[in-house]
């Protein structure tokens, strides 16, 4: 069934568009009784893809499957598979799990938040922007919010010291420590040397040691942050330069005359060590302590690499980087870019829609689309089941492209390039090596 474009946009117009994250959460029956059964999985998916990221086994689950899978096809042998299993398992436990148990539960609830009076306790999850403007309130809450991340420096500093972990797991399980060997590039089974097992365990437990030592320094000084900084304004105001130094680097800028919206947008989200707030008003790692945690973990990856050899710094330098910059940056860019595509198309526009004020484009929630197909269809029950199937397929479309991308392109094909660029590396070295 078709619609001329003008009551389209007339039904659009009266639907109150939120975050599809906002919306997620129990699938509706009135939703799920008009799909069919491959629908009804597909819409659980979507549901758990795009639900807040926090204590959630589910999600946890997924993102970890998710990454694990295409670089578990092409591992090249069990101390391999066995690493890239450590590897995903610690970093989804530590991106879906210590920020919110951290930050939220511990930080949050049970230390910091305490300082405050319970009238100001829920102001915390506010953005920095918004919290100074609250006064004198302000001076006893900015304080408490500076305290609680760096409360959290754990979180990077977990991020950085996993890669040596990883070393030291292999070292110690499969009693492996050269990288060759580990990648099962040696046929032939040479053998380790004992003395770079040794450099490679004392590097890892070091690297180990000074990451919980910077965390537990970090607890202490927010510890005092949380306590004493509420009695001093000029501590007050520093935190503000601490939780958002974008929007003060921004500031600096228009004073030069330099105004660029995108540029003010981009400097809030990622130059920003301010926690999110989730829909529940709770905490949630923000872009900014994401693009920290990665970069950490960027540094982790190459000093590791380093330990175990030239091929291993060859191989991560062709993986992680893009990897790195995909996580922070291109996964939003290529989700933002395939909306603006069908919104320029004129595709799906009863669940796609450009919000100007904010500058971004918002897809109505799962839960909505029974309510959006009532509307187009006048009511008219014998058309209703036909057009929640159909916006539902609009919507399985925005969600699951970027997703299978990110899966395919960016997991599969980039495993499998950087491991057989590695395998012609060896060769190419090992040849050299043999006519010397």
């Amino acid at each position: 069934m078709s619609y001329n474009l003008s009551i389209k946009d007339k039904i659009q117009s009266n639907i109150n568009f939120q975050s599809a994250a906002q919306n997620a959460g129990k699938l509706s029956r009135d939703l799920t009784s008009n799909l069919t059964k491959n629908q009804r999985i597909i819409a659980k998916i979507i549901n758990l893809k795009e639900g807040d990221s926090g204590l959630s086994h589910s999600r946890f689950a997924q993102a970890t499957l998710t990454n694990w899978v295409p670089k578990a096809i092409f591992a090249r042998g069990i101390a391999d598979l066995s690493e890239v299993t450590f590897l995903e398992v610690c970093e989804g436990a530590l991106f879906f799990y210590l920020p919110s148990l951290f930050g939220e539960y511990i930080s949050r609830r049970k230390i910091f938040g305490k300082a405050l009076p319970k009238n100001l306790q829920k102001e915390i999850s506010k953005p920095v922007s918004e919290v100074s403007k609250l006064g004198k309130n302000a001076k006893n809450i900015l304080p408490v919010k500076a305290a609680i991340v760096m409360s959290c420096a754990a979180i990077p500093a977990a991020e950085y010291a996993l890669s040596f972990a990883k070393n030291l797991f292999t070292l110690k399980v499969f009693k492996q420590a050269d990288f060759t060997s580990v990648a099962n590039l040696d046929k032939e089974k040479r053998g380790e040397d004992k003395e770079k097992q040794q450099r490679v365990e004392k590097s890892s437990k070091s690297h180990l040691k000074k990451a919980a030592k910077f965390s537990l320094a970090a607890f202490a000084l927010s510890l005092i942050l949380g306590t004493a900084g509420q009695k001093s304004k000029a501590v007050s105001k520093a935190c503000e330069y601490f939780l958002n130094p974008g929007a003060k680097l921004y500031n600096g800028l228009e004073k030069l005359g330099i105004k660029n919206k995108k540029l003010e947008k981009f400097l809030n989200k990622y130059v920003n060590l301010d926690f999110a707030q989730k829909s529940d008003g709770s905490l949630a790692l923000g872009n900014g302590q994401l693009a920290v945690t990665v970069l950490s973990g960027v540094a982790g990856y190459f000093g590791a690499a380093k330990d175990r050899g030239k091929l291993d710094v060859q191989e991560v330098a062709t993986r992680v980087p893009i990897i790195a910059a995909y996580t922070i940056f291109g996964s939003t860019l290529f989700d933002t870019g395939f909306k603006k595509i069908l919104h320029k198309d004129r595709k799906h526009t009863e669940i796609l829609k450009y919000d100007k004020s904010a500058e971004e484009y918002t897809v109505a929630g799962l839960n909505d689309i029974p309510e959006i197909a009532r509307k187009l269809v006048n009511g008219d029950e014998k058309l209703l089941k036909s057009k929640i199937q159909e916006l539902f397929k609009g919507k399985a479309k925005i969600s699951l492209v970027p997703f299978f991308f990110s899966l395919g392109v960016v997991g599969a094909a980039l495993s499998l390039v950087s491991r057989i660029w590695t395998q012609y590396r060896y060769n190419h070295n090992f040849k050299n090596d043999e006519q010397k």
